[in-house]
């Protein structure tokens, strides 16, 4: 299995929507089960932007999995999504989000990471020390920063690139537009490689609730195409080498 871990290093930069349409485009393009996963210590998001209910969560998960996670456990407390994504919602409250992922995440990190049968989108939030999703990001097999193509953006995001290069955190970069800068631009300056580019607008949240189109002229739409694209890169991305053919 496949933990993918998408944050940023600055609010608000459309983490969520690359993390959800991510794991849509996951099962349609790559026909792997997905799991998407919120785990923000800031609160969820995801629940009241989809119309899911506030329960079954991470809070619900974190008392059935005291010692172990088990698939049967985590496939329990997630909601359908759309298009059978399953999702794991994280409560609103931040308070009571970032208590549960402190105690829960070492385990949730172990559990996405072991399970053969679905990869893992884990929404992180704000990627920062010590943060209650720290396990996650340090045991994922990618982490997407996501960062919008913007001067104030730069620097935190050149920082948070060093920091998970000492800590040898796989990372690579999603830029949420193309304007004003270049995204080239702001991998140059980060250092990270560019995946990249998601489209975005204002009518991307919207998008997103109608789940994957069904047409293929509707899936040509340039939303759906970067993402698409982008599933397919980070799966590339996260698959182990072969091992080299010895001659004897």
């Amino acid at each position: 299995m496949s933990l993918i871990a998408v944050g940023s290093a600055k609010a608000s930069p459309g983490s969520t929507s690359l993390a959800a349409g991510l794991s849509m485009a996951w099962q349609k393009t790559l026909n792997r089960q997905a799991v998407l996963v919120e785990a923000d210590g800031d609160g969820g998001i995801l629940a009241a932007r989809f119309g899911l209910a506030s329960s079954p969560s991470l809070l619900e998960l974190s008392g059935t999995a005291r010692h172990e996670l088990s698939l049967k456990g985590l496939q329990a407390n997630c909601q359908p999504l759309i298009d059978q994504v399953l999702c794991l919602v994280a409560p609103g409250c931040s308070v009571t989000a970032s208590t549960v992922l402190a105690s829960l995440g070492p385990r949730l990190a172990e559990g996405l990471s072991q399970f053969n049968e679905l990869d893992a989108i884990v929404d992180v939030g704000r990627i920062r020390p010590n943060s209650a999703a720290e396990a996650l990001t340090k045991q994922c097999s990618l982490l997407v920063v996501v960062t919008r193509p913007e001067f104030d953006q730069l620097v935190p995001l050149a920082h948070l690139a060093r920091t998970l290069e000492d800590q040898n955190i796989p990372a690579a970069l999603v830029c949420i537009g193309d304007r004003p800068y270049p995204p080239t631009e702001m991998a140059k300056t980060s250092g990270l490689d560019l995946l990249g580019v998601m489209a975005y607008d204002e009518r991307v949240g919207q998008a997103l609730l109608g789940g994957w189109p069904s047409t293929h002229r509707q899936r040509r739409l340039l939303l759906w195409r970067t993402l698409e694209e982008l599933s397919k890169r980070i799966h590339q991305r996260v698959q182990p080498s072969p091992e080299p053919h010895v001659t004897t």
